[in-house]
């Protein structure tokens, strides 16, 4: 059989996300043009997953070819419990090493730089809405709420509170649902584009938004923004996860921004390493 036939039969007996079906498409895809040949059950050896993961080194960073090993041992163990082929030695399997990079966001100072430079912003959208008027309700929401990206491209005038200054959605990536804070600051400006009327709150898509946070950056630059290279609008969130453990430590950080991984994963993925609180100072022994 196939690989691509088993991972047929897992799309249509789990529920998966779109993204993680093509993820399993071009794992099996490269695995078998790493083989030379489509890639069947008796290809699912030690050595094949150890050597095509080997080969992936130069290419891909160490996440990427740990997510491409999560995937190859998800096909493997789905074949073993229904074409009864050998199950894999998890202590055999190459296991690719991941160095965290320090995690940088930016302060509350560079995104008031960000909020200057919306206001270089001439263009307008095909509805009619300002650049500048879109991109300061993006800044402020997303700084606000700590959502990701994608969850503020699906944003729906509907999920918004005036009144309480609320926002409640099912964030895409979990499926789980989650409530944030506005401030009056940012209902003023999600008010500035209220019109023309429509569903979503921010009508661009990732093509669009990427574009537009380009341009951004360049205007910024001149009130004086600095940002390390790779870091795009999605750095929003990490100034929220990072303001709110400077004022209420890592649980409150984890909590406001709807995570499911844990205080573990928000220190490691979202907190300023800069502002990590980490050495402390026992008591004094000539005090004890």
């Amino acid at each position: 059989m196939l690989l691509s036939q088993v991972l047929e039969r897992i799309v249509l007996e789990h529920d998966l996300q779109p993204c993680t079906i093509k993820q399993y498409q071009m794992v099996v895809s490269r695995f078998s043009a790493w083989l030379g040949k489509k890639g069947e059950l008796t290809d699912l050896t030690m050595d094949n997953i150890n050597g095509f993961l080997l080969s992936l080194q130069e290419k891909f960073t160490a996440r990427t070819i740990r997510n491409y090993r999560v995937s190859m041992t998800r096909v493997w163990n789905y074949a073993s419990e229904t074409e009864g082929i050998p199950a894999y030695n998890p202590k055999r399997l190459r296991r690719q090493k991941i160095v965290h990079k320090p995690v940088l966001s930016w302060t509350p100072k560079q995104v008031t730089l960000l909020l200057q430079g919306t206001q270089d912003l001439l263009g307008k959208l095909n509805c009619g809405i300002k650049q500048s008027d879109l991109m300061q309700a993006w800044v402020l929401v997303g700084y606000d709420t700590g959502l990701r990206p994608i969850d503020l491209r699906l944003l729906r005038w509907t999920d918004i509170d005036f009144e309480f200054g609320t926002v409640s959605i099912t964030q895409h990536k979990t499926r789980r649902t989650h409530t944030a804070l506005l401030s009056e600051e940012s209902k003023k400006a999600l008010r500035a584009i209220r019109s023309p009327e429509r569903e979503l709150v921010f009508p661009i898509k990732k093509g669009g938004c990427r574009r537009l946070e380009v341009l951004l950056f360049e205007a910024a630059k001149r009130f004086g923004f600095q940002r390390v290279r790779g870091q795009g609008i999605g750095t929003l969130r990490k100034s929220h996860a990072t303001e709110i453990y400077k004022k209420e430590g890592e649980v409150a950080a984890a909590e406001s921004l709807g995570h499911v991984g844990g205080v573990r994963t928000v220190r490691a993925s979202y907190i300023d390493h800069r502002e990590v609180r980490q050495g402390r100072l026992p008591p004094s022994p000539r005090t004890a």
